[in-house]
């Protein structure tokens, strides 16, 4: 018997949304520029292979300038124990822009993944949420989720699948995620 396996690629991109909670933009500012410039030679490559890929894009990334991003925050926002893991208490280190803080806008690049062939737009949350981390809530979740697909939904993007950051899957979020739309999801393997 023949049998043909599948692939499935999916991509996080986050930039400093993902990472502001464990390194300086001193400390990892260079990789994340080096981000902005691999994503279009990924794209290249799987153009080239025909590879289809689905890309989780945190929200955050998808404003075009800060004013419109406060604009736009849910008003519901993560309650963590550890008030670090919030992108919110930093949005003071923000820029006006993505050609003044190309490390916290990403429109640019969402736009080329979207328009490349066989690249799918997923949520990677709006905040870049731990649905496992103490003091968070499944009101705060919902929230967050609504806010991603609302963002997504204005610049012509239907959601429907979800990557869970750090793949922190909460099994009774998935109840929260299906009632939105959402129809596949990336977690932790049950092992």
């Amino acid at each position: 018997m023949n049998r043909v396996g599948t692939l499935i690629v999916s991509l996080d991109f986050e930039l400093n949304w993902g990472v502001h909670d464990v390194f300086s933009l001193e400390q990892y500012g260079e990789h994340l520029h080096g981000a902005r410039l691999a994503i279009p030679k990924i794209l290249d490559l799987f153009q080239k292979y025909d590879i289809h890929a689905t890309w989780g894009v945190v929200g955050l990334l998808c404003f075009d300038t800060k004013d419109e991003m406060l604009a736009n925050l849910p008003e519901v926002k993560p309650s963590y124990d550890h008030s670090s893991f919030s992108p919110y208490v930093k949005l003071d280190r923000v820029g006006d822009c993505e050609n003044n803080d190309p490390l916290h806008f990403g429109m640019s690049i969402i736009q080329k993944i979207s328009s490349s062939s066989n690249q799918e737009i997923a949520s990677h949350t709006f905040s870049h949420y731990y649905c496992l981390e103490e003091g968070q809530t499944s009101e705060e979740f919902e929230a967050d989720l609504l806010a991603s697909k609302i963002v997504m939904k204005k610049n012509g993007y239907n959601v429907f699948s979800f990557i869970f950051p750090r793949n922190q899957t909460q099994k009774s979020y998935l109840e929260i995620c299906k009632r939105h739309g959402v129809l596949s999801y990336r977690g932790n393997e049950a092992s």
